[in-house]
């Protein structure tokens, strides 16, 4: 019995802690923000280089809307192109957007995915004596806001060398789990401005992010590799903002730069994706973030401990059935309960945050009565975290830990 309590009086102080951790930087930016930056960046004789990297694998259905949205884009930048690097294509992707207006990079040869295609697009550009201001690089499936490339060139300007976008969700899916989505990423947005004002690193966006040439020529897409855990996943793009905090670099939030997805169109493929995402979590969390904690720590650096805990602190939805099995403990069974009302405190904490975030998603248009999904949204976000730990993953994956040395093209 003295092991049962001691279990629920810990695992109430772990939930306690890590909700008090997402309400915290909400309170400390909203009471302190760090001075605005002067421009840093002026341009050279030659003009500002602006190129727009666009991912693609049998996109033919989405590059058209993608390329328009950002041809309408007004840019700050003397020189801008549209590049639609059309990875293993087997349909009509590279055709229909030359036919937009895109210059077309077509690859046919080395690992298919993300990562690599960005590094061989970078090889391209470079092996062409093409050296951008600044790199772009949007999803396919995406369309951005007429504000997106101006927001990302004054962060540029203002000496950034990484820039992560505002994400939201397509208010043409109007499915629940997608709804449910917004408010995440409304959750993620505002921690994002939250470590924008207090001068912290934010989440890298993959679904829109910007690199300054200084850094590309520095490390190209090094640290986006794959390190030997997998070759590929979803949160490659968290790994990659870890691996560049490690290094000294910050990841800038840009508020004004949206980028609109549209997710998933059907509850199967929405949990496919979110196990891959939970299993890229818990990859990220347990290497790279571990050691950024480690290295946070030793060179007393706050912002690469925030960093690393952003990386490890678990989704909030999880938290959040795990506050309520807490309470539900300390209610059935109160002779386990050694912390009294404190028991309670994590389960009112996390309400309390989720109405925070829900205020501010009706700010940006949300339907508050979406919040009424919330039970139904954290079993399915439970659900997806045990089919991305225990079917899609094992600790065999983290045996080898050097970097990979697969051929890019």
């Amino acid at each position: 019995m003295l092991i049962l309590k001691t279990i629920l009086a810990i695992a109430t102080a772990y939930a306690i802690i890590w909700t008090l951790y997402l309400l915290v930087f909400p309170l400390a930016a909203s009471l302190w923000h760090r001075r605005g930056r002067a421009s840093q960046r002026q341009p050279s004789q030659a003009g500002t280089i602006l190129a727009i990297f666009v991912p693609a694998w049998n996109a033919a259905r989405v590059i058209v809307p993608c390329v328009d949205a950002l041809r309408a884009c007004p840019s700050p930048m003397e020189h801008m192109t549209i590049y639609v690097l059309a990875d293993h294509c087997t349909d009509d992707t590279a055709t229909c957007a030359e036919a937009a207006g895109a210059t077309v990079l077509t690859r046919q040869h080395g690992p298919r995915g993300k990562t690599y295609t960005i590094a061989w697009g970078i090889e391209t550009l470079t092996q062409r004596g093409i050296q951008p201001d600044l790199y772009v690089i949007v999803d396919a499936t995406t369309q951005v806001k007429p504000g997106f490339l101006a927001a990302m060139a004054q962060c540029w300007q203002q000496g950034e060398d990484i820039i992560a976008s505002r994400a939201t969700v397509s208010a043409a899916n109007q499915q629940w789990y997608a709804r449910c989505l917004s408010f995440m990423l409304v959750h993620r947005n505002l921690q994002g401005w939250c470590r924008e004002r207090l001068g912290l690193s934010a989440w890298l966006e993959g679904r829109g992010m910007a690199y300054s040439r200084e850094y590309i020529e520095r490390f190209g897409w090094q640290l986006a590799l794959p390190t030997g855990l997998q070759a590929s996943h979803p949160t490659e793009d968290w790994r990659h903002g870890v691996r560049a905090v490690e290094e000294g670099y910050r990841v800038a939030f840009a508020p004004d730069a949206i980028v609109v997805s549209p997710l998933r169109n059907t509850l199967l493929e929405a949990t496919k994706q979110g196990a891959r995402w939970e299993r890229g979590r818990l990859i990220n969390a347990l290497t790279h973030a571990w050691r950024l904690l480690c290295h946070g720590i030793q060179q007393r650096k706050p912002i690469k401990v925030v960093a690393a805990l952003d990386a490890m602190q678990p989704p909030v939805a999880l938290l959040g059935a795990f506050a309520a099995c807490i309470a539900l403990l300390a209610l059935v069974f109160p002779s386990l309960n050694r912390l009294g009302v404190w028991a309670f405190a994590p389960l009112i904490l996390v309400c309390l945050y989720g109405f925070i975030v829900a205020i501010r998603g009706c700010r940006e248009g949300l339907q508050f009565f979406t919040i009424l999904w919330a039970p139904l949204y954290i079993i399915w976000r439970c659900i997806s975290f045990v089919l991305g730990w225990v079917f899609f993953d094992r600790f065999s994956s983290f045996k080898s830990l050097k970097p990979s040395n697969r051929r890019l093209s």
